[in-house]
This record gives structure tokens, C-alpha cells and sequence, in this order.
């Protein structure tokens, strides 16, 4: 069962008809879920309590299936403050002390933190300031054609035809993703034509591939692509960071060139992380198997799912990771796995399309947790202050980090 199938169970739940089989096959699912598909569905989960009047009706089956949930997920260690819940009927009661459990856990985003200090929790009040608030991004980006024309997707009505070129149309659909078609048998798509889709800092899109591959991709990141897959393979490349769902052809094997190396599936879901200010180009494999070359040291190595290589003009190295936490950004979601400050901040400063400015040394610090990517920037920083390592000031588009 997909996360969207859990999401329209809990509607249901909530609705008053919600039958024994949809408990036990919603309850199933809470005990086998993953972390990071937990999350997920705890934000959703308390959203919709938000929503609600107050008549509704919490069924007592699935609250224990979430209490015994958040039994097995990691608690953070930093204090929240109680919320006193506001008057409600009786039988709303159980549903908002629900939702306030869960606004402790996922307000706060989980967050917890160690140094290499192991300084203890700093119960200082906050010492933030912000002068201004910023939006979190949201799908923008620029499609250049094959002829050099520029597009801002952001001006093209939803289920519009973006354009038409040499027997391909582009249209981008309701829900704002860049679909390609073929029209027709035009020889003149043979000639090995590219587009380009850019994401500005700040932004995210998705695009279907002529192949049917779907390619999501984060802020600040660019994928070149053909128009036509024609010839023995499917070649793109990217900078920057992006979600790969390949479209199996096994006589096409796929391949993805990016800083200093070039993966190759044949059908296949992973992540690629190649963004020029990080150390390493990491691609993490959620499904299938993937080869990666390296064009420096010509070293090669081959994936399997739930695992990560890390790659440098100097390393080449394996490691399993969570690879669902790896992937949440195309959720929703930041989520920090023991992950230095500087290292937080660039994934921030990258949506929130901010300057950063570092007023001491915080390469001591390091965080893990995660926090939704659609508040705005105040609420981000408020939680990443409830560590008590970190205040910030932010002004305009800057960004001052200062370690407590």
C-alpha cells in the first residue's frame, strides 16, 4: 500500500466510515512502516485533525495503532512545552490529544543533536531575530529549448502546451509536472535535440521524460536532456540534486552523467546528490540496481537497494543508509541524519534561496531530525534554536547562523 492509499484510509477514518477491514489493513501498515514513511503520515495525520469541526468522531482502534507507532520511533531529546488543548466536546477530546502528542514530536521536527563536546541542552531563551519572513519554495523553474529559447514554466497555464518542437510536444500538466509526447513520425526529432529544465534556488520541478522516466528535481539543480531517446542509450545530465523513477527498456540502458561520474540502469528508482559546494556526489539506490562509473579514477561499482556510494576525485565508497530519509526532499521534507551545521544550512539556504552568513564556528555541531519544507523560514530556525546550539538573525535574504 502506497502513501497515498494510507492518506485516503485516514480521511475515511475520520469521515465516521470507516469499516474493520480498512482499520486492520490501515493498522498493518503502522506496523510495518519505515521512520521516514511515518513521519509522513503523523504530519498528515495531525493536519487533518486541524481541519476538522469539532463533531467528529476519532475511531479508539486507530489511536492506539499511532500510540503504539509512536512508541517505536525515536523521541527527541530536547524539551518541548506542553500546549493546553483548546475546549472541545467530549468526543473530540481524544482526537486533539492526539494531534497535540503528535505536534510535540513534529513541530519540533524530531530534532536532536549531539557535538563532539557533548555539551548539554542550553535552556536559553531564544536570541533570534527576524526582521523579515521568507516563503518556502515551491515547482519554478526555466525550460530552454533546443533553439535556445527560454521558458519560465511558472508563466504557462496548468495543461497548457508548453511547446511544440520537431515532432515532440511538451505540455505541462494539471499538477504542474513537464510531460514529453511523440506527434507523430517527424524524421526531424532524430537530429539529437537537448532541452535543459533549470530549478532556481527556491524552486523544484518534475519532469516525464520522452522515455517515461520521471525525474523530480531539487533547488538549485539542472538536468540536459534529449528530446528523442534515439540511438543504443539514454544519456542525460544533472547538476545539482534529483529523483530518478527510470523507465525500463533493456535494449536502452539509462545513464546519468553527473560531476565526475556516470550511473547506468536499466529501470530503476534512486536519488542522485551532485550539487558543485558538496565534498561528495552521493546517489543512494531505492529500487532495482545501478552501475556506477567513475570517469577519474575509472573505478567501477554496483548498487543495491539501500545503499549509498559516496564519490570524490579521491574515494569511491559504499555504505547503507535510510534510503527513504535519503529521498523525503521530493515528500516534503528536510531530514538531517547526524549531518554537520554547514551541511543543514546549504539544504536550507538552497529552498529558502538565502544567504548565509556564519558569525562563529559551529563546525562542532551536528544535527539530526526532520521538519517539514513547506513552512516558512521563521519556523524552521525556531526549531533548529530549540537544540540550543544555534540563534539566528535574519534580515532580508541573509541568513546570520551564531553558535550559543
Amino acid at each position: 500500500m502506497d502513501l497515498e492509499e494510507v492518506k485516503q484510509l485516514l480521511e475515511i477514518s475520520l469521515s465516521g466510515n470507516f469499516t474493520k477491514q480498512q482499520q486492520d489493513t490501515l493498522g498493518e501498515w503502522f506496523d510495518s512502516a519505515d521512520k521516514a514513511e511515518f513521519l509522513i503520515v503523523l504530519c498528515w495525520w495531525e493536519e487533518m485533525l486541524e481541519q476538522r469541526n469539532d463533531q467528529i468522531v476519532v475511531d479508539a482502534g486507530l489511536i492506539s495503532r499511532i500510540e503504539d507507532g509512536l512508541n517505536h520511533i525515536e523521541r527527541p531529546v530536547i524539551p518541548f512545552p506542553i500546549k493546553e488543548p483548546k475546549s472541545y466536546q467530549k468526543s473530540f477530546k481524544m482526537a486533539w490529544a492526539i494531534a497535540a502528542s503528535l505536534f510535540l514530536i513534529l513541530s519540533a521536527g524530531l530534532f536532536y543533536y549531539y557535538t563532539s563536546n557533548s555539551r548539554p541542552f542550553d535552556k536559553r531563551v531564544s536570541q533570534s531575530r527576524v526582521l523579515n519572513d521568507i516563503e518556502p519554495g515551491g515547482n519554478k523553474a526555466i525550460l530552454t529549448l533546443s533553439d535556445g529559447t527560454k521558458i519560465d514554466l511558472n508563466d504557462v497555464h496548468t495543461g497548457g502546451v508548453v511547446a511544440n518542437q520537431e515532432g515532440i510536444r511538451i505540455v505541462k500538466k494539471e499538477d504542474g509536472q513537464l510531460v514529453y509526447s511523440m506527434v507523430g513520425n517527424s524524421e526531424l526529432n532524430r537530429l539529437g535535440l537537448y532541452n535543459i529544465i533549470q530549478t532556481p534556488l527556491g524552486g523544484q520541478y518534475r519532469v516525464n521524460l520522452p522515455d517515461g522516466t520521471s525525474v523530480w528535481l531539487n533547488a538549485g539543480s539542472s538536468l540536459r536532456y534529449p528530446v528523442n531517446f534515439d540511438g543504443g542509450e539514454r544519456r542525460v545530465e544533472l547538476i545539482g540534486e534529483g529523483y530518478f523513477e527510470v523507465a525500463k527498456d533493456s535494449e536502452k540502458p539509462f545513464r546519468v552523467q553527473t560531476r565526475g561520474q556516470v550511473v547506468e540502469v536499466l529501470g530503476t528508482h534512486f536519488n542522485i546528490n551532485s550539487y558543485e559546494e558538496e565534498a561528495f556526489t552521493k546517489t543512494s539506490l531505492l529500487e532495482g540496481s545501478v552501475r556506477i562509473r567513475s570517469l577519474i579514477n575509472k573505478r567501477t561499482i554496483v548498487l543495491f537497494p539501500g545503499q549509498q556510494a559516496k564519490h570524490n576525485d579521491y574515494t569511491l565508497e559504499v555504505k547503507n543508509v535510510d534510503v527513504n530519509e535519503v529521498a523525503a526532499w521530493k515528500d516534503g521534507f528536510f531530514v538531517f541524519s547526524d549531518e554537520s551545521a554547514e551541511t543543514v544550512m546549504r539544504k536550507i539556504a538552497r529552498w529558502y534561496d538565502l544567504e548565509v552568513i556564519y558569525e562563529n564556528n559551529i563546525s562542532n555541531i551536528d544535527f539530526s531530525g526532520s521538519v517539514t519544507r513547506y513552512k516558512n523560514v521563521s519556523e524552521i530556525i525556531k526549531t533548529l534554536e530549540l537544540t540550543g546550539l544555534v540563534h539566528f538573525k535574519l534580515d532580508g535574504r541573509k541568513l546570520s547562523v551564531f553558535a550559543n
